[in-house]
């Protein structure tokens, strides 16, 4: 975890209870940006975690809906039910072969459990963290190095492939625009600022292959200090009969699937779930099924290997991956080739070459994969 980022939260705590104005908002903000600047800087950066998404990268599921819905009609909600369940059926179809099972997901404000059930479905080891199932390990607030490793034992030194939070969302959704100034002086701001940096804070120590926040549109990205959104999408774009334009922020794959129904009870959340009781706002923030599932679709290891080594080695061509993808080397093949260069020695250009030396002996021409191109993607 960079020194700069574990600064920047000297800045919160005093004020969490009694409130901010302006101006020493934008300073915590300010002082967090130039954190993250520094740390993703050309002479700081020892990973891709928060690069930008390109444009080819950033997705609209209502374009994708858009032209579904041309071609072929809505879904009916029963032919949207049955491709959400073959979504559901591979997941355990995963879960039986037992391959994911050394592959942990850390889901954060995560009450309903809603976006990470897929994930355990399919076998990965999911650990879900909210402050109201348990106040003492669900506080992300209490997360440090030593809370990871005298609660859980640091996972057993697993590889921590997801990372999934659905921040809470009343102090920055624009629907909620007309008490910011309320909840600004009042310390409710501040308070839901320093989730999100606290949870970005948790994406750079594990490094994970994949993460996402979640959050309707609002303020959040200016004020916590995110990269720009990659995904667009609203709940009937996947199977429920209803709209909420919802943002991803992350490093993921944001091709997903769809399942497009007409959205014949337009936006139901508040006049079905108004108010401002827990309760309701539980109920307002519950991942939608089909989300959830197509979204493991897209972001899998398993039927994803590239974007899974990819994601863990970021800083080494992604073509030369690719090309040990395609000549069968797995994860843990090409771990045994350049973990310890990549990661003890720092040494980028001796991990490739390890790399070359085995693809070339297994009857690849490489050529054109002789060096890093300095940008990181996903997938090819």
């Amino acid at each position: 975890m960079s020194a700069a980022l574990s600064q920047v939260f000297s800045y919160a705590p005093e004020h969490a209870s009694i409130g901010i104005d302006d101006r020493e908002l934008s300073e915590i903000v300010e002082c967090f940006n130039q954190a993250q600047q520094q740390m993703n800087s050309e002479e700081e950066r020892v990973h891709h975690l928060f690069d930008a998404p390109t444009g080819t990268e950033v997705v609209r599921l209502n374009e994708k809906a858009s032209v579904y819905q041309k071609n072929y009609g809505w879904m009916t909600p029963s032919e949207a039910r049955q491709r959400i369940e073959g979504w559901r059926e591979h997941c355990a179809a995963q879960g039986l072969t037992g391959a994911n099972a050394d592959k942990v997901v850390l889901s954060l404000f995560d009450k309903s459990g809603a976006w990470s059930r897929p994930w355990e479905e399919a076998g990965y080891q999911v650990y879900r963290f909210d402050i109201q199932d348990n106040p003492e390990t669900g506080d992300v607030n209490k997360f440090s190095v030593d809370f990871f490793g005298d609660w859980f034992g640091d996972f057993d030194g697993l590889d921590i492939y997801a990372i999934l939070a659905a921040c809470p969302c009343t102090d920055f959704a624009v629907s909620g625009a007309r008490h910011f100034a309320a909840k600004d002086s009042d310390g409710r701001t501040v308070a839901s600022v320093k989730l999100v940096h606290q949870t970005l804070r948790v994406i750079e120590y594990f490094r994970p292959v994949i993460w996402s926040i979640e959050n309707p549109v609002g303020r959040i990205e200016r004020l916590g200090g995110l990269p720009p959104w990659r995904l667009s999408f609203d709940p009937f774009h996947l199977g429920d009969s209803y709209t909420k334009k919802t943002l991803i922020w992350g490093r993921f794959n944001a091709d997903l699937p769809v399942a497009p129904v007409d959205p014949v009870e337009g936006s139901k959340m508040h006049r079905m779930y108004g108010g401002s009781s827990l309760a309701t706002k539980n109920a307002r923030s519950v991942t939608p099924e089909g989300f959830a599932y197509a979204y493991f679709m897209a972001n899998n290891a398993i039927d994803h290997p590239l974007m899974a080594i990819a994601g863990k080695y970021d800083r080494l061509c992604k073509r030369l991956i690719g090309e040990a993808v395609k000549y069968g080397l797995t994860s843990s093949d090409v771990d045994d080739l350049v973990e310890d260069a990549y990661y003890i020695d720092l040494d980028d250009t001796a991990a490739e070459q390890h790399l070359r030396d085995d693809l070339s002996a297994r009857g690849a021409v490489l050529d054109s994969y002789a060096q890093t191109d300095g940008q990181f993607a996903l997938w090819l």
